[in-house]
Parts: structure tokens; sequence; C-alpha cells
């Protein structure tokens, strides 16, 4: 997992949410939603972003359309 990836961030009482990482310090993972990421990179600034424990961060896998 790195800055760029999309993660699924389990969140209470919701469920799942899908996001960006920003940035990865020890066991906290900081996320933000896609629009912040591509506004943050065009304004050429930090995005706004949420730090969640890494226990409840999975990374977004990808299903391939053939089987």
């Amino acid at each position: 997992m790195k800055a760029g990836d999309l993660v699924e961030a389990q969140i209470f009482p919701r469920g799942i949410i899908v996001r960006k990482v920003v940035e990865i310090k020890q066991d906290t993972v900081y996320l933000c939603t896609e629009e912040e990421w591509l506004s943050a990179q065009k304004e050429h600034r930090e995005p706004i972003c949420a730090g969640f424990n890494m226990r409840y961060i999975n990374p977004v896998t990808v299903k391939s359309a053939y089987h």
C-alpha cells in the first residue's frame, strides 16, 4: 500500500468507503476522496485527509472481466 492507492476503509456504523491513500505513518493510514486527491494535485497542495487505524483498511481488489 502506497500513496495514491485505492483502499476500502471500514467505518462504523455505515460500512465500507473507498478512498485514496495520502500517507502512512506507523499504524495510521491517511485517506481522502478521489475528488480531493485530484483537486489537491491540480492546485499543487496537500490533500485534506482523515487518519484511520491500519486494521480498518483493506486494498481494493479489481476483479477481472475474464474467466
